[in-house]
């Protein structure tokens, strides 16, 4: 065999530790972010300060990432679904879980299990971005293109409530998508619970009882309080269970 021969039918070079090493070093890039935006913001925190932290040069940064929004997004992504993949919130398993329910206690159950457990890991990195979004271009238009997927995915589950018969009548899937956007949005949940001051299970029994009440439901039957002992209800996006203080059949 030629050395000519040898080349051409030798084996692509796999090397799966320079891969391993690189998303490590991508990975603790977006820790050092995070913590660095939550502590000081977006607009004060250097991308040089980030590298330092992250223990890298400042050239290793802006090659995992072209620019301190794309850096940003990265920070946002990761939180929401545990990793920065371009996979979609309405692609994801606890998204079409929701989806699939056709019922209505089970399928806001789920929702609500969802929506406060990713806000309880997000809350404030969300409003870390909407503070970026007020004094940066940049970030302003990836906090807009943001709140547009929120929208698109409120769209989804409110056509999910119709196709199974839970829209009450005389209204809309606009209505429903609108009114999912208000109250399940990373707003909503700053509102009560950082000026509210309400408690976690506070919040989801609030969350469950206005979306229950809305579509329909009856929460005080027979005699029962409202605010009863915790009754489990699901499981969240991470698999943990969420507790409802409402009254009514779990």
């Amino acid at each position: 065999m030629t050395a000519a021969d040898e080349r051409t039918t030798r084996r692509p070079y796999h090397a799966p530790q320079r891969l391993a090493g690189a998303l490590e070093t991508r990975q603790r890039i977006i820790d050092a972010a995070r913590e660095l935006f939550l502590a000081d913001g977006y607009a004060a925190t250097a991308v040089r300060t980030v590298a330092r932290s992250a223990g890298v040069a400042e050239k290793t940064v802006y090659l995992q990432f072209d620019t301190k929004s794309a850096l940003l997004k990265a920070v946002v992504e990761t939180a929401i679904v545990g990793d920065d993949e371009a996979v979609p919130a309405a692609e994801r398993d606890w998204f079409l879980d929701v989806v699939a329910q056709t019922s209505l206690e089970p399928k806001l159950q789920r929702l609500v299990a969802a929506t406060s457990a990713l806000h309880e890991r997000t809350g404030a990195i969300f409003m870390m971005a909407r503070g970026a979004a007020a004094v940066d271009a940049e970030a302003a238009g990836l906090w807009a293109f943001g709140k547009q997927g929120h929208r698109a995915d409120m769209t989804i589950l409110a056509n999910s409530f119709q196709a199974v018969g839970l829209l009450p009548p005389g209204l809309t899937v606009g209505w429903l998508t609108d009114l999912l956007y208000v109250l399940i949005g990373p707003e909503t949940w700053q509102l009560g619970r950082v000026e509210l001051e309400q408690n976690e299970q506070d919040y989801v029994a609030w969350l469950y009882a206005s979306l229950y009440r809305t579509l329909g439901g009856s929460l005080a039957q027979d005699g029962d309080d409202v605010h009863r002992e915790d009754t489990p209800v699901g499981d969240c996006a991470d698999g943990n269970p969420v507790t409802r203080e409402v009254g009514g059949s779990a």
